[in-house]
């Protein structure tokens, strides 16, 4: 307890990434859950991890205006490191988009229960089927255990050339993964209703009399979701890849910081 009280300055550092942290990641930044609820979650984070991390804490400054300074950088840490993993998130609302549009659900917008925003339907529901998985497969675990990581590795945050490079460079990955995920989990349908709009391009072709444009809605329409039910295990294991893959690109990052 003693210890704890001489160094509650360096617990007020670990706690401030995780505060950042927390307001960013995905599911723990939802609207649904409140500032007191995050708090408290930080709070508690940061009681177990501090044993650990402490030691990691470069020296507290001598004067406030420096330790409000490196409290301001641990918190963009953490908002740096959740915010490279809620693309994962963007890439499934983006997928979404993708059947909206082929589906015609573009103009229909829900609101979600879990980001308080308007999305259209396919995005909500690609949403919430990522956050079900960020969950039930424990990819908070691996936030967390990387939050550890990040303590040993970045101990002060330096705009210098060489961390300035590394953090354009990590971006610049992630935003290109998050456009490849989208892409795979949209392929099959797309795939599937591009081969629906062939055929109905040669049916009014074959026999012009038949009003091809009406009956091609709830043709799209019925196929697409029949599709999209029979690729739920493929959106498992395309959401579970992209979680690996953002955790993977938040470590190489860590792992690459400058010292």
């Amino acid at each position: 307890m003693e210890y704890f009280i001489g160094n509650f300055q360096v617990f007020l550092l670990i706690l401030a990434r995780i505060v950042g942290l927390l307001s960013v990641a995905p599911v723990f930044s939802f609207a649904s859950i409140s500032f007191p609820q995050r708090m408290t979650l930080g709070f508690l984070i940061s009681v177990i991890l501090f044993p650990v991390s402490a030691s990691f804490v470069p020296p507290i400054p001598g004067n406030m205006t420096d330790y409000g300074l490196v409290v301001m950088a641990e918190v963009l840490i953490g908002v740096l490191m959740g915010f490279l993993v809620s693309l994962v998130f963007s890439s499934f609302q983006m997928a979404g988009e993708f059947f909206n549009v082929q589906l015609g659900f573009g103009y229909a917008e829900i609101l979600d229960p879990i980001s308080q925003t308007s999305l259209p339907v396919i995005s909500t529901l690609k949403n919430m089927l990522g956050m079900l998985l960020f969950l039930s497969l424990g990819a908070y675990r691996f936030l967390f255990e990387s939050l550890v990581y990040s303590f040993e590795k970045v101990q002060v945050l330096k705009l210098v050339p060489e961390i300035q490079d590394g953090l354009y460079k990590a971006m610049e990955e992630a935003i290109g993964a998050m456009f490849l995920v989208a892409f795979k989990i949209s392929l099959p349908i797309l795939g599937v209703l591009f081969l629906v709009t062939v055929s109905e391009a040669l049916m009014g072709k074959a026999a012009p009399q038949l009003n091809i444009l009406q009956l091609s809605f709830p043709i799209k329409i019925a196929i697409g979701l029949v599709v999209m039910i029979l690729i739920v295990p493929f959106l498992i294991t395309q959401m579970d890849n992209a979680f690996q893959l953002s955790f993977e690109k938040m470590n190489l990052m860590l792992k690459g910081w400058p010292n």
